[in-house]
């Protein structure tokens, strides 16, 4: 994955949640699926996808990457992974 791109990573985040409420409003997924899903997106698809582009830009060592998994760490690094172009 290629998450130097801003635009790519707002792709990669976004796209999972904008899939979650389509289809919770479409009926295709109930309230319960909605928040399993929310759930992993929030504490493992986010991280994962946050911690790939801090590698990209080279503002994460490797060895640091499973502190994308605790949550808030990743706020010293908001500049960075949303404004930064």
């Amino acid at each position: 994955m290629k998450t130097k791109n801003i635009l790519v990573y707002y792709l990669l985040i976004l796209s999972p949640l904008a899939a979650l409420i389509l289809t919770t409003e479409n009926g295709l997924i109930n309230t319960t699926l909605f928040l399993i899903g929310l759930q992993i997106y929030i504490f493992l698809y986010h991280p994962y996808v946050s911690g790939l582009r801090l590698l990209a830009l080279k503002k994460l060592e490797r060895k640091d990457f499973w502190r994308m998994f605790i949550p808030f760490w990743d706020t010293i690094h908001f500049k960075t992974l949303f404004l930064d172009f």
